[in-house]
């Protein structure tokens, strides 16, 4: 374990923020005009709270042709000013990513690699599911668990009730477990012709958002969950735009990576008006040809991983920006010398093994 002091920056600003940003764009109009007259702002972390986010040398292989599988996850607490990994899941997982809070913040999944075997060019093969418990100090390999045998595991996240694990199955279709029971059931059934990705429930638990297909016939839709009608959504699909990560802001906007056009493949961070269907671009996306991705909700703002290269430590950061504001907040003490991604928030901190605060 070890531990970075943290600045506070603007708490003023942030409580503004807090009272005057609603979930609509023109509700932050005068922080608009603020910033066109190009007014200093400050963007200010919670004074509580964890972020978790995954660093790692590389996803895959490494430009020296090595695969380093050194995948880490990170928690930032922000009310104790501390950032660390997790002994009991460095211990049992290797190459963890993916972090995803359950709604109290008591749990977290995540997807990874059970230790005691190598692994090589097909590690990828291996890819399990697993819970872990903050109070309990508690790590299960759901997959294993759920019997799943030798499948590709990958993006869970918790349900809206917090019974159930709903995942990408072996690189095909959604699935679900059940953390009671252990079972589990196809949410879609489509196959490889349909690859299905990183599902996130709606705040209302009425919607599982998704992509489905990659590069650029990637596109975002999402599907009544639970229920018998499983017919898709859609809800961004340029022709020939990849649009990938989507992650619920609020009950009516949902964030969303994007290709900035056909021609320029640098991702950039869009939001999405559930009710239009119209989308508008975050005012902190790079100018500079970077790729802003992973976003995430941290309260009234959007955490993200950038590569750009302000003073960054290793090839992609943490970011914390406001959606009508061009300058981020760059959490440089959070970087590591790794690429930082999959950035995901909880307003609980836990205090003991039995109760949170």
């Amino acid at each position: 374990m070890f531990t970075f002091s943290l600045k506070r920056f603007g708490v003023a600003f942030l409580f503004f923020c807090s009272v005057f940003q609603a979930d609509c764009w023109c509700s932050m109009s005068v922080i608009s005009r603020r910033c066109e007259a190009g007014e200093a702002t400050e963007i200010a972390l919670p004074a509580r709270g964890r972020i978790a986010f995954h660093s790692y040398s590389a996803y895959d292989v490494d430009a020296s042709g090595n695969y380093p599988l050194d995948g880490q996850i990170y928690i930032c607490d922000l009310a104790t000013n501390t950032v660390a990994t997790v002994p009991e899941i460095e211990k049992h997982a290797l190459h963890v990513m993916n972090a995803i809070f359950n709604k109290d913040g008591s749990r977290m999944t995540f997807m990874g690699l059970a230790r005691g075997r190598e692994y090589g060019s097909n590690w990828a093969e291996y890819l399990d599911l697993f819970l872990y418990d903050f109070r309990s100090d508690e790590l299960i390999n759901l997959s294993k668990q759920a019997g799943l045998g030798k499948t590709i595991d990958e993006d869970p996240v918790f349900s809206f009730d917090d019974k159930q694990i709903i995942f990408k199955y072996n690189r095909t279709d959604l699935w679900a477990i059940d953390l009671a029971t252990f079972r589990t059931k196809a949410i879609t059934e489509n196959g490889k012709k349909r690859e299905e990705s990183g599902p996130r429930v709606s705040p209302c638990g009425q919607w599982i958002a998704y992509w489905q297909g990659g590069g650029e016939t990637a596109d975002i839709y999402r599907l009544k969950y639970p229920g018998s009608d499983h017919r898709p959504e859609l809800l961004a699909g340029l022709h020939g735009i990849q649009e990938m990560f989507p992650v619920y802001y609020n009950r009516r906007q949902l964030l969303y990576t994007r290709w900035s056009d056909r021609n320029h493949h640098d991702d950039e961070i869009y939001l999405l008006n559930l009710k239009t269907k119209r989308s508008r671009a975050a005012a902190f996306n790079s100018t500079k040809g970077a790729n802003d991705s992973d976003p995430f909700a941290v309260g009234k703002l959007v955490g993200f991983s950038s590569d750009r290269r302000e003073q960054t430590k290793g090839g992609w950061d943490l970011f914390l920006g406001n959606p009508l504001i061009a300058k981020p907040l760059h959490l440089k003490q959070f970087s590591t010398k790794k690429h930082d991604l999959g950035g995901t928030y909880t307003p609980f901190t836990v205090n003991t093994a039995d109760s949170l605060r």
